[in-house]
């Protein structure tokens, strides 16, 4: 049987890049509706002192389930592995970042 031709993105790196990068413009476009009047930095520094830089992050990172199933109706397996793991790695980040 021959093989079926692989769609170029149906790769794991697309979608561990597409899971790193996708909350980070989520979360970029958070601060840009949200607070005009400061500088990202300001704004990353007083997220911090409230504690809320973790769980606006986790939020972000929900987006990415929405991208898993997208590529998963797609039939992009490898693609959507790759979300996976990016998100996996978002989490790991939390839960050091709440034990310290």
């Amino acid at each position: 049987m021959p093989k079926s031709k692989q769609n170029k993105y149906d790769k794991v790196g697309v979608g561990v890049l597409t899971g790193l990068v996708l909350p980070l413009i989520i979360f970029f476009i958070v601060y840009l509706v949200g607070e005009n009047n400061m500088s990202f930095l300001d704004y990353l520094a007083g997220m911090r002192r409230m504690q809320a830089l973790v769980k606006i992050g986790s939020l972000c990172v929900f987006t990415n389930v929405g991208v898993f199933w997208i590529f998963l109706r797609l039939k992009y397996e490898k693609a959507a592995r790759g979300v996976l793991g990016a998100t996996i790695l978002y989490a790991i980040v939390v839960l050091i970042s709440r034990a310290v």
